[in-house]
């Protein structure tokens, strides 16, 4: 029995110095691409989880980089598939149970497990990764720097000279807050006066629009009544022309008929008398 602890505590100083050297080794490749902040490697052993690592950059940048930088790559004859992990805090995906030892499900949980890491050789890499690209905690600086800044200049913008209340007393604070309601109060009216005078404006505007419309439509209907009664017009007066024309034919030949008749009237009258004669 004494033999077979022996062995299984070299087992695990074994692969504790395997996990501290894959450790080691993914740490100072991915801080080459940018500052890092966090590593994690997981114990997890579902499909979905098995051999998976979680490295936090302190800025996008720098994981976009690592990123392009290890497409087609391979560790120990493995093709590396890198991923944006969704987590954004790994304290929310973590099995809190299997840190206190009480987990049922073990290796197979769908919460993180990740492996415990030694302290100090943390510290050590990130002092190492310091050392080798000293210009990371010179960006770190001047990003804060200009976080603080902006953020100053913020407040700054948003507070004024009566905003720090504290140095008045309880009836000037009164006041102030009074004021400040009254001014946001009148200028809300403002912003709603000026709202309804816009839709006033537009309303007018269409109304215009639609009477000019309307005006010109009204125009055309005109001309075009009038062209029709123009044309009626002239139609009937040619008509009454054609009808005078036809009535004065027609009378014309009554008159040539009666002539006619009259002239035969006479002729016949004479041929009488000259037969009267006669005899």
């Amino acid at each position: 029995m004494a033999e077979g602890n022996e062995v299984s505590k070299e087992e695990l100083k074994k692969a504790l110095k395997h996990l501290e050297q894959f450790y080691e080794e993914v740490f100072l490749e991915l801080s080459s691409y940018g500052e890092l902040r966090d590593l994690y490697v997981v114990d997890n052993l579902c499909d979905h989880l098995i051999g998976n690592v979680y490295a936090k950059f302190y800025d996008e940048a720098s994981a976009l980089k690592a990123y392009e930088s290890l497409q087609g790559k391979y560790y120990h004859s493995n093709l590396v598939v890198e991923e944006f992990s969704p987590i954004v805090n790994f304290k929310d995906g973590k099995c809190f149970k299997y840190e206190e030892g009480l987990c049922e499900k073990g290796p197979y949980c769908n919460f993180l497990h990740f492996k415990e890491i030694n302290k100090k050789l943390i510290k050590l890499l990130k002092d190492e990764m310091y050392e080798m690209h000293p210009e990371y905690k010179k960006n770190r600086l001047n990003n804060n720097d200009n976080k603080f800044n902006k953020k100053r200049q913020r407040k700054h913008e948003h507070t004024s000279s009566e905003s720090s209340l504290d140095r008045y007393d309880k009836l000037t604070r009164k006041r102030i807050i009074h004021k400040w309601n009254d001014e946001y109060i009148s200028n809300k009216k403002i912003d709603e006066k000026k709202k309804k005078e816009d839709k006033l404006e537009s309303h007018r505007s269409n109304k215009l629009q639609k009477n000019h419309k309307n005006n010109e439509y009204d125009k055309e209907e005109k001309y075009e009544k009038l062209k029709k009664k123009e044309y009626e017009e002239d139609l009937k007066k040619n008509n009454y022309e054609k009808y005078d024309l036809k009535e004065k034919s027609k009378s014309k030949m009554k008159r040539k008929n009666k002539i006619k008749e009259i002239k035969k009237m006479d002729s016949n009258e004479e041929e009488t008398i000259s037969a009267d004669a006669l005899k």
